[in-house]
């Protein structure tokens, strides 16, 4: 069955239009877009019109290019902007499409579905970390089944509306004591770190890695994060793997990677292209 989900998140709109089969999926088409709907929320708890604007106009795009593709059911899921912005009813009744508003752990678990369809992962013990425009999400599990989840609010746009390009000391203090006390569960046992979302992808991309199950080491995340903070953003916005409309958050998505890494004691992860999208067309 060819069937298509939309991810509306607080930074990028993606949609996967992916053929379904025995718990199989195949990708037939991909597309995201940076729409920054939760632009400004963490000040005014809302979401503004020129956002909500700019989303309804890609989600329409993406419902007429998923039926396009042939895709026979639609879903729309919105994370962590919708779900803690006080006009949302605003936002789904424009919305062109019946869109499910789902929690901070409903996200994880379709996150860890998604990276655990992987068959490379099979009978391994997974901790998934997962960084967003509005939330981060760390799943620890094995074969599908979540032991231990953690949904926090610090996804890159919060982030950067917090500290902005500008503060990175402050921004690393608060993450490394917010991770420590965070994440300190998470550190039993053993298990192979996986990371996935927008952030990683790209971080891959900049150091010129194959991007899924590429392996970047916590000195190597150091080190690009280091690189990106000390460049102007124009300078930045130049960097080949970087997306210009990522440049001004890519440093705080690299922090969260990094301090993560340093909490839990890890010196590697392996990227994943699997994630939420991939979750939704399993459920």
């Amino acid at each position: 069955m060819r069937r298509a989900v939309i991810d509306i998140g607080t930074n990028t709109v993606k949609l996967l239009v992916a053929e379904v089969d025995n718990g199989i999926v195949t990708p037939v088409f991909a597309a995201a877009a940076t729409t920054r709907l939760g632009e400004g929320i963490s000040r005014t708890h809302r979401l503004s019109s020129p956002a909500i604007r700019r989303t309804i106009e890609v989600i329409g795009k993406y419902v007429e290019e998923a039926r396009r593709q042939g895709a026979t059911t639609v879903v729309a899921l919105a994370t962590s902007a919708a779900r803690s912005a006080a006009n949302v009813e605003e936002f789904l009744e424009a919305c062109p499409l019946p869109v499910k508003v789902i929690s901070g752990e409903e996200e994880a678990k379709l996150i860890f579905r998604g990276v655990s369809s992987d068959p490379v992962w099979a009978g391994e013990r997974l901790l998934v970390m997962d960084v967003g425009g509005g939330s981060a999400e760390w799943i620890l599990g094995q074969n599908g089944k979540v032991e231990r989840l953690q949904s926090l609010p610090l996804g890159v746009v919060r982030l950067l509306e917090r500290f902005g390009d500008d503060d990175f000391v402050g921004l690393s203090a608060f993450l490394r004591l917010e991770l420590k006390r965070a994440l300190e569960p998470f550190r039993a046992g053993s298990w192979r770190m996986i990371g996935t979302g927008g952030t990683i992808v790209t971080l891959a991309a900049i150091a010129r890695l194959p991007v899924d199950h590429a392996r970047l080491t916590q000195e190597e995340i150091r080190s690009l994060v280091t690189h990106l903070n000390a460049l102007p953003l124009a300078e930045r916005k130049r960097v080949p793997g970087l997306p210009p409309e990522r440049a001004d958050i890519i440093v705080q998505g690299g922090a969260l990677f990094l301090f993560a890494m340093e909490a839990l004691g890890a010196e590697e992860l392996t990227v994943s292209v699997r994630a939420l999208r991939h979750g939704a067309l399993l459920g």
